[in-house]
Parts: structure tokens; sequence; C-alpha cells
């Protein structure tokens, strides 16, 4: 796990700070990190060295190139990607929040108005990404930020 973070710092170079990995999926990890010159925490989500065989590659392109194309309210914007030491990876701003996962595990049960205010949010990004033909397919709770 640090082996990584150290790689990803060293590809990065001094524009940011990695702090520490929040987690990852089926194909990648995701780092905090802070851009150093702009004093702003972003995510930056990495391609790891051992899923690097062509085909993840071509997919991890692919979710590049989709994430790049997607401009929502309700959408988590690319700032840049790029490689750098055999590591793909792009980044995205930090949202200061939780996710439903830990809202529904916090607090149970929501109200109905609460539950409608956030479906409406997630079918309306939903329904923008389709117009730009982009399929998420991977909507659960862990993967809708709350802000604010």
């Amino acid at each position: 796990m640090a082996e990584l973070r150290d790689r990803l710092q060293s590809a990065l170079g001094a524009g940011y700070r990695v702090e520490k990995e929040l987690g990852g999926g089926g194909m990648s990890r995701v780092f905090l990190a802070e851009e150093v010159r702009l004093g702003r925490r972003v995510v930056v989500k990495v391609l790891p060295p051992e899923m690097a065989a062509g085909v993840s590659i071509d997919r991890f392109e692919r979710e590049i190139q989709l994430a790049a194309k997607l401009q929502h309210p309700h959408v988590v914007p690319l700032l840049t990607a790029g490689s750098a030491d055999d590591l793909l990876y792009y980044i995205m701003p930090f949202i200061e929040g939780e996710s439903l996962r830990a809202k529904l595990a916090r607090e149970g049960e929501l109200p109905v108005v609460e539950v409608l205010r956030i479906l409406r949010d997630v079918l309306d990004a939903l329904a923008y990404a389709h117009h730009q033909q982009v399929v998420h397919r991977d909507i659960k709770p862990d993967n809708v930020m709350l802000s604010g």
C-alpha cells in the first residue's frame, strides 16, 4: 500500500502532496491529496501496476475520456489526467461530506423528502450522462456523495 502511495507521489511531483489512501474499486485505488499551489484537496484515482494489463488500461483510459465529457452540477468533474512512472491516473475535486452509504449507516431510515431530493439529483445526473452516451455501471450508496 505505501509503495503505491510513494510511487504516486513521485509521479505527481511537487505539485501535489499525497496524504492517504481512501479506498479502491475493481480496477483502481483512490488517494486523498493536496494540490499544493492552490491549497485545495483533491482525489487521485490511479490504475495500480498489477491491474495495468491491456484490457484494464483501455478501460481506465475510456473512463478518463468519459469523465472528461461530463460537466454537470451533480457530477464530480475531472480536473486533469496523466501518466508517469507507469502509473495512469486522474484527479478530481475532493467532496466534503459523506457517502449515501455512510449517511444510511449513521441515520438509518431517511425522511421521504430527503430521499426524493437525493433520487432527483442522482437521476438528473444519470439522465445527463446517458444523454452524453455515458453509462455509469456502478451506482450504489458508496458512490453517491452528499455534500453540504
